[in-house]
């Protein structure tokens, strides 16, 4: 009879990471996406609704795309570093899981 290999330590915590980063991510983008939204002058209420149906409705996409194409007014840099960094570490950590194993 083969035994079954168990998980090291490090292939658990890539996982789980792997697993709870995308909601994370999602959280902190559409809670700053809401948080731009709300603030600004320049929508009109239509287009304040718009926003947050995409947010909602359409999970990661939708923050995306008004932090990318929908006239945030949040400065470029802090978007940048939320945004890129949010998708650079999340490969990050999916080459890393899939190197070690720990994430296929």
């Amino acid at each position: 009879m083969s035994e079954i290999p168990l998980p090291s330590g490090l292939q658990i915590f890539m996982s789980l990471y792997g697993y709870f980063l995308p909601i994370m991510l999602y959280a902190a983008w559409s809670t700053l996406a809401f948080w731009d939204v709300g603030r600004r002058e320049d929508l009109s209420k239509a287009a304040v609704l718009g926003w947050v149906l995409v947010i909602l409705l359409i999970p990661f996409v939708g923050a995306l795309a008004y932090h990318v194409i929908g006239g945030s007014q949040i400065p470029r840099s802090l978007r940048a570093a939320v945004v890129g960094g949010g998708l650079g570490l999340f490969a990050v950590v999916l080459l890393v899981g899939n190197l070690i194993g720990g994430i296929s």
